[in-house]
């Protein structure tokens, strides 16, 4: 049986996971929790779990897995065109479903339509109010069944931002959405966006010492600079400094575990690590705001997709994250079980994704299908070709099991040998 939270960005959102395998989970509790830990202990609602989904009608995956969040990307240029007309079938669909199971749902909201924009794809609005009119009709639409509202993603990267990202801009957009998503729907959380993890130092501007920065900037980084990405750390210093702070309930984030284990300090690998999110939430403290939360809209790792695909797109920038299935399982239950335990500023943790391999539109190469924890074998014939779960699965929902006293949850043979 699920635990069930009344998820409010300023309380605890949910209560903790569980672990699949008796000698994982022993293994998992010596690592995280201290000697004293008890059951008591480990049961304390403090995080909120979830997945990033990418097909409503997969929504069952979540629930079956034991988890009681999803995140749903809502993208406005589908949802209003021409001006003034909305579709919200889809999302009336997802919002369904999700009833149906008790499900929380996080909408992130981004991608202008053409008629709101005179930028390139991705571009912000031309008028920030269209995007408050529209955000104030979506959520007059699902008042009550929308816990949360992410305003865009990553206004940090030049791709999310139609060029030059902008602190200053993106508050802009803030001061003009959280007002009117307020009027519509009082209780849904405004959450600003989760910034693409850059790494390098930051912060500085915003009382970030130097211990807590990272203090390398890896090669990696210094891409991401020369593509016009904002660092991380001083975009969120920015949000504060240009005046955001009364304009959202909870901070996002994305912090990605890359190629390492989520209890690394991040300070030792450039700050490309999961535990950025304390230096992020740092910020919030030294700007006098840590009584909001954080809520993570997106992190996971990546698996090899082969070496077919390792010179396709920016794969030759992500083949160093690589790692194996049995680290992806492995990082992730130990992510939840780090926050639960360290966090109490930790709100909603959704994993990226649950479910991005088991659809058509993406492909074969794409890397948002290797960080998904359920796939197809040939996701162009979903009709003939069934869901498979990869090990990361069996192992949240056996984590989930596992601490509510539940039957172990053993994993399928052919997966048993695998890496």
């Amino acid at each position: 049986m699920k635990h069930r939270s009344s998820a409010k960005p300023t309380s605890s959102r949910f209560n903790g996971v569980r672990i699949p395998i008796i000698a994982v989970l022993l293994a998992l509790l010596l690592a995280f929790l201290t000697p004293s830990t008890s059951r008591l202990a480990i049961e304390q609602p403090d995080v909120g779990y979830g997945a990033f989904l990418s097909e409503r009608s997969n929504a069952s995956l979540v629930d079956d897995m034991g988890f009681d969040w999803l995140v749903w990307n809502l993208q406005w240029s589908l949802a209003e065109h021409p001006k003034g007309n909305y579709h919200w079938q889809g999302l009336d669909e997802l919002l369904a479903a999700a009833e149906s199971m008790g499900l929380k749902v996080i909408l992130r909201v981004d991608s202008a339509p053409d008629w709101a924009r005179s930028g390139p794809e991705g571009a912000p609005p031309d008028d920030m109010a269209d995007l408050g009119n529209f955000m104030y009709a979506l959520a007059s639409h699902a008042v009550g069944k929308v816990a949360g509202y992410v305003v865009w993603n990553e206004p940090n990267l030049p791709m999310y931002w139609g060029g030059s990202p902008n602190a200053g801009e993106y508050v802009q957009m803030l001061q003009a959405v959280y007002p009117r998503i307020k009027d519509a729907d009082p209780d849904a959380a405004v959450v600003t966006a989760g910034m693409a993890t850059i790494g390098g130092p930051g912060g500085a501007l915003c009382g970030l010492a130097g211990s807590l920065a990272a203090t390398q900037t890896t090669p990696y980084t210094q891409e991401l600079y020369a593509s016009g990405a904002k660092n991380d750390l001083d975009f969120i210093c920015g949000i504060y400094r240009q005046g955001g702070k009364p304009y959202f309930d909870a901070l996002g984030s994305h912090p990605y575990g890359f190629a390492y284990e989520p209890q690394r300090d991040p300070s030792t690998v450039g700050g490309l690590a999961f535990r950025r999110v304390e230096q992020q939430r740092a910020i919030m403290e030294n700007r006098n705001d840590g009584d909001k939360q954080i809520w993570v809209i997106e992190f996971g790792w990546i698996l090899d997709p082969g070496a077919g695909c390792h010179g396709w797109g920016d794969w030759p920038t992500r083949t160093w994250q690589i790692v194996s299935r049995q680290k992806q399982a492995d990082y992730l239950v130990g992510a939840y079980l780090y926050a639960q335990n360290r966090w109490p500023w930790m709100g909603v943790m959704a994993l990226f994704n649950m479910d991005f391999a088991t659809v058509y539109w993406y492909d074969k190469c794409e890397p948002v299908r290797w960080y998904s924890i359920a796939y197809r074998e040939n996701h162009l014939d979903p009709f003939n070709s069934p869901i498979v779960y990869r090990k990361a699965y069996y192992a949240l929902q056996g984590m989930v099991k596992a601490l509510e006293g539940g039957p172990q949850v053993r994993l399928p043979v052919v997966l048993q040998n695998q890496e």
